[in-house]
């Protein structure tokens, strides 16, 4: 008889059977690592889709805040601009209560007389308007309360009264154009344009007839062209 042994033997059932047990534990064992695995993946990708979550959410806080950064901002604006505005109007109405003559070479003869006022106009041939308290030039005229203003060359009325012009922008005789000399709507009222011998600029200056006393000059205007 022969010893060879026969898988259907009992060492041979034996055998496959340890080989079966064996086999069941190494796919138990993998099993639970798998389930390891995937309770450690629903775990963390949990935690992930929240972390996501609150992601998504934080830029609408960021921008909530943002809006109320820039309406914070556009009111600080306003406040600057209405500041802004506040401040150039109290610059323009200081300037045009008070306006340097520095630019203008015409009135250099006048920059040191006290009292001046300059200001600017409506006017737009008019550059700046000065004021002051301008002494009368006594006539030596009898008028006996009655007189009209005389537009006639070499009368005595017609010198006074261009002394009385030269008397308000501070030119000498020899160095002064008569450009217009006329009426001002009134028979004592007159107004005259006048340069200086090199044309530096055009003044017209207003004079009034003071009855028994003479002329004087109450305005001067400067003009951007003499023809306005």
């Amino acid at each position: 008889m022969s010893n060879k042994q026969s898988p259907y033997s009992r060492s041979g059932r034996y055998e496959k059977k340890r080989r079966g047990t064996k086999m069941l534990t190494w796919l138990v064992g993998a099993g639970g690592v798998f389930m390891l695995l995937l309770i450690g993946i629903m775990v963390f990708g949990g935690e992930e889709q929240k972390g996501q979550a609150q992601d998504k959410e934080s830029p609408q806080v960021t921008k909530e805040e943002q809006g109320s950064n820039e309406d914070a901002s556009a009111e600080t604006g306003k406040k600057s601009d209405k500041e802004d505005k506040e401040v150039k109007d109290t610059e323009e109405q200081s300037d045009k209560q008070q306006v340097s003559i520095e630019e203008f070479e015409e009135l250099k003869p006048i920059e040191d007389e006290k009292g001046l006022k300059i200001e600017k106009s409506d006017d737009p041939n008019v550059e700046r308007v000065i004021t002051k308290d301008w002494p009368v030039i006594p006539t030596e005229m009898e008028t006996n309360g009655e007189h009209g203003i005389t537009y006639q060359s070499g009368t005595q009325d017609y010198e006074e009264l261009k002394q009385a012009i030269r008397s308000a922008v501070g030119l000498s005789e020899d160095n002064i154009i008569y450009w217009d000399v006329s009426n001002r709507g009134h028979h004592q009222k007159a107004k005259a344009t006048v340069s200086d011998k090199n044309k530096t600029g055009y003044l017209r200056v207003q004079i009034d007839w003071i009855d028994g006393q003479g002329y004087k000059p109450v305005k001067l205007e400067i003009l951007k062209n003499k023809n306005g």
